[in-house]
This record gives structure tokens, sequence and C-alpha cells, in this order.
């Protein structure tokens, strides 16, 4: 949603889309969303509408459900941008063959992420480093009209160390977080959501997995970096209030766990965007590799790293966190260093450099004629 969203912007004031409507794939992510009020906002503001597959416990209801939902493949053209696999499910996979086949309408299979390729190419050294495997996974997409791509096919390639097979349409995107009808609309909000709390001075943390996500020998679970961090935070609660905001893998009870075993205080839990809280925030801070970090790096907030990555990968990767083009300093399980850079964060105004040219080349963003130019196909028969 984050991805695509802001260039459904971007088509709907070229008059490529019309009439939009969001699915979520089950209730549990569709009640997620509703939380983000900004995304869930933004969906009506640029005319369209959000619901949900899968209602019912009961397989036979769902199909009956989610004929009623996708109903419109029976009667007109549908353009549909998928984020997630359908072709699991029969009934959707049939009805976007007759949409397809009937009345011409267009598939489009979306793999934009905001970590753009060519900034997480220690993705697979860090797969290499902890397992010995070389061996290039293939990625088989047939059966669409076009599949978005933040770069070219041969970034995504070294990123994920796969080998993308395809013969559809392939689209580049850029980074579609930048667009500038999305930058415009966030811009306009930013008064209205934020939080009369929020005004003051404030740490933004994104929450995410507390389970060890990533393999190795040596790896430290993300709960215990988050605990650890939090208790040299927590020194400073008096001086600059926190922002966590979870994402939908987070373990909230967990995390209240960690929060009470800390006794940590001074702060808030938002569901606001974390792009609105980038912005505003003294800096971010995260206790694993996420790929937030790029999104503040690109709006030009500090970023802070506190992680314990595998020994092999860490030495692989020459001392530096996975998305070390964007960190802007990285904590690699010292908790003195950690303290020393917290209190250099939070006591001093210490300007944010950013090279603009290097900006421009690993963040391209699409002007309105060239989204004209690569999706006006779209339009036609």
């Amino acid at each position: 949603m984050d991805d695509v969203l802001p260039l459904i912007f971007e088509l709907k004031k070229a008059g490529i889309v019309s009439r939009i409507v969001f699915i979520a794939r089950n209730r549990k992510t569709y009640e997620f969303i509703k939380k983000n009020s900004v995304l869930y906002d933004a969906i009506y503001f640029v005319g369209g509408r959000f619901t949900f597959m899968n209602k019912y416990n009961n397989r036979y209801f769902n199909c009956l459900y989610n004929i009623f939902v996708l109903r419109r493949y029976l009667y007109k053209k549908i353009i549909t941008i998928e984020t997630f696999d359908v072709t699991k499910d029969q009934i959707i996979s049939l009805l976007l063959a007759f949409n397809h086949k009937i009345f011409h309408g267009k598939r489009i299979k979306s793999l934009i992420i905001n970590a753009l390729y060519r900034l997480v190419k220690s993705v697979p050294i860090y797969r290499r480093a902890v397992s010995g495997d070389y061996e290039v996974i293939e990625k088989i997409i047939k059966g669409y009209d076009g599949i978005l791509l933040a770069s070219t096919i041969e970034e995504w390639n070294e990123a994920y160390n796969e080998r993308l097979i395809t013969d559809v349409q392939l689209i580049q995107v850029g980074y579609t977080r930048g667009l500038k009808e999305w930058q415009h609309y966030l811009h306009g909000i930013t008064d209205r959501y934020m939080p009369e709390v929020v005004s003051t001075t404030y740490i933004f943390i994104p929450l995410t997995y507390l389970a060890n996500w990533l393999t190795g020998e040596d790896n430290i679970s993300p709960a215990t970096l988050l605990k650890e961090s939090l208790s040299v935070l927590k020194e400073f609660n008096n001086d600059i209030l926190t922002v966590f905001k979870p994402n939908h893998n987070t373990d909230m009870d967990k995390f209240q766990e960690i929060l009470k075993t800390t006794d940590y205080k001074n702060y808030i839990i938002s569901y606001i965007h974390p792009l609105l809280l980038i912005k505003r925030a003294k800096f971010t801070f995260t206790y694993t590799p996420t790929s937030i970090v790029i999104d503040a790096y690109y709006n030009g907030c500090t970023t802070v790293e506190y992680a314990h990555y595998d020994s092999r990968f860490y030495k692989l990767n020459d001392g530096q966190s996975v998305y070390h083009s964007c960190v802007d300093f990285f904590i690699h399980r010292d908790v003195v260093k950690l303290k020393r850079v917290l209190s250099e964060l939070i006591y001093n105004d210490i300007p944010v450099l950013r090279d603009q040219n290097r900006i421009n080349e690993d963040f391209p963003i699409l002007t309105q004629k060239e989204i004209k130019d690569k999706f006006g196909w779209l339009c036609s028969k």
C-alpha cells in the first residue's frame, strides 16, 4: 500500500484510472491498514474505497463473498495491480482471466518496494555469508500484462540473488514514495494528523519483528536489542519524547512486556504514517535492519541503527549495516558507543548532510509526463 498508493495518485491525475478499489486479502490486513489513518483517508481522498476478501471462516461462504467483492470483473474492464499472490484462489484467478479475455482487462504484478534495489545489495551477501549458498534463485512470473519494478531487472537480480524470468512488459517506476502528488498530499495534511504531543522534540522508533528473523550462528534477537536500546534511551526520558510506530508484524504483547521490564517512560505509540513521523523527528532509531531508514535518509532525517549481525556477515560487509548507504550512525552492539551517540544527537543540533546528486541518482522520481508515457497503454484495448 505504501508503495502503490503514491503511484495511484499520479495515475489518477493523469486520467489513466478513474474508479479505484483497494482490496485487502483478509480482515486482519484490512483492520491494520485502517489504523494508519493517513493511508486509509488517502484512499478516499484519491476517490477510492477500501474493502477486503475472505470475510468468513467457511470456505464456501468466502467463495460467494469474494465473487460479490469482485463482481465488477464480470461486466467491465478492470486494471488490476496485484501486490500479493492471488493465483492460489481459483475463483479469483477465473474472474481475472474472464475479465482479461472478454473486456480486455489488464493485470499488473507489483514488485515495488521502498528498499530500492541498489541500496540493498547486502542482502545476498548476508545470505551467502551465513549459509554459503551462492545459488541464484529463479523467479518466474508469467500471465501478466506488466510488472512494476523500482529500477532495472539487473538491479533486482543483484539485490535479491535472483534471476527474474518473465515474458511481459517491465515498467520502471523509481522511488514511488517520492512522487510529487503523494509528497504534496502529505505536506498538506501533516498538521492535521500529527497529535499535539508530537509538536515537541521526539525520537522516532519504527517497530518491526521482535522474534529473530535473521539466520546465523551468533545473531541476537531483535527483542534483546530493543531491550538494550531502551535501557540506554530511558536515561534521556526526561529530555525527549519517544514515538513508537508498530508494524503489522510487531508482537505488541512482547513489546509491552519490554516497556515494562525496562521501566520506559515518556513515550507514545502512534499509527500515523511513518513518513509524517520521520519528517519532524530529531532522528530515526532502529534496533534491527529495516528499510524505513531509506525513507528517513531520503527525507533528510538522521538515522541510527543499533544491531548485532552474524559475525561472518559483519566481517564480509566491512562492519556496515545491511542498509549502510542510508545509516548515518551504525552501532554494532556497543552500549557505551550507543549512549555517546544518543547524547550527541539529543543535546546538539547536528546538521544533516545529503549529497543531492546522489539522492537524484539513488531515488529516481518519475515526472507526470513519464507516468503518462509508461502507463498510457492501459487506456487502450
